[in-house]
């Protein structure tokens, strides 16, 4: 073989050589880019399990505002400088859940970023058996619980209102499984829910009575009763004026 010929058999190894490298290095970047997007695939599916399972979301899937119990109101947010907003309800009123739905994405939002101070006053105002058990169902929550569990029991009452005129309306059996939704755990607080708290009620009737009300939902704003010709009305100019703040 001539001088020629190894020097271009020396360049062909080489090159084949050079080739195999690359092809390596090649497949190792592939190795490491895919384990990279494999573990970032664990952390977001870990961080959306937790999420789902380890804290309490509102109904656009934020998280709640800082709740707290107060006498027979649920507060929402702190009181520096902000719009104080008081909701009297029944958990039977119809009109009461549809001012809830209407309004609980932005004062949960208000609430959560300090432009409103929310009460949550429910009472009982209808005559039905199903309007006090709910009532205590929750009162031994708000009591017992924590905060957000008394805001998501309270917003998953409204959400599972069943009709005024059903005659078969959920018993504490039904309520007890809905505080478990809510995040409650305690057997505490799900055995307090059984028995009937008519101290909280009698309390809660009297403060709405201390207020005024008639009806509801009532809402006052600083002091002032909201007005509005429906229930959509109550829920619109609320939000503007909270929108003014």
């Amino acid at each position: 073989m001539s001088k020629k010929d190894r020097e271009t058999n020396r360049a062909s190894r080489a090159t084949a050589i050079q080739a195999e490298q690359a092809g390596r290095e090649r497949n190792r970047r592939i190795l490491i880019v895919l384990a990279v997007v494999v573990v970032l695939g664990a952390i977001v599916a870990g961080g959306v399990i937790f999420s789902g399972n380890g804290s309490t979301t509102g109904s656009a899937g934020g998280a709640l505002p800082k709740a707290a119990a107060n006498g027979e109101a649920l507060v929402l947010g702190n009181d520096q400088g902000a719009t104080k907003v008081v909701v009297y309800e029944d958990f039977l009123c119809p009109y009461c859940r549809e001012f809830e739905t209407s309004t609980r994405d932005f004062l949960h939002a208000d609430a959560e970023k300090g432009k409103a101070l929310v009460e949550y006053r429910p009472f009982h105002l209808l005559q039905d058996d199903y309007s006090t058990l709910a009532l205590t169902a929750w009162a031994a929550v708000l009591k017992d619980g924590t905060g957000r569990q008394a805001l998501k029991f309270h917003d998953l009452l409204f959400d599972n209102q069943p009709y005024e005129a059903d005659a078969d309306k959920p018993g504490i059996d039904e309520l007890v499984d809905l505080a478990k939704k809510a995040g409650v755990t305690d057997s505490a607080v799900l055995d307090a829910m059984r028995e009937k708290d008519q101290e909280f009620v009698d309390a809660a009737d009297a403060a709405a009575t201390e207020a005024g009300v008639k009806g509801t939902p009532t809402i006052f704003v600083d002091g002032k009763e909201l007005r509005g010709s429906s229930v959509t009305d109550l829920a619109d100019n609320l939000e503007q004026l909270l929108a003014q703040g």
